[in-house]
């Protein structure tokens, strides 16, 4: 599974309501993040490359 905010991969009992840590404090205290926007996107990159891993061939 992954955060539904941020796209990081965690397992379900560490996302609860879809959200991993970070993002629900983020959520609760109405700051930001605390994972920048270049992680973001190594981590949804990440995300894509492992989701192409796993089509059929």
């Amino acid at each position: 599974m992954e955060c539904t905010d941020c796209g990081r991969p965690g397992r379900p009992e560490a996302l609860p309501d879809g959200l991993c840590r970070p993002c629900r404090a983020a959520h609760s205290s109405g700051g930001q993040p605390s994972a920048g926007p270049t992680e973001i996107a190594a981590v949804k990159a990440h995300m894509a490359n492992l989701r192409d891993l796993l089509k059929p061939v």
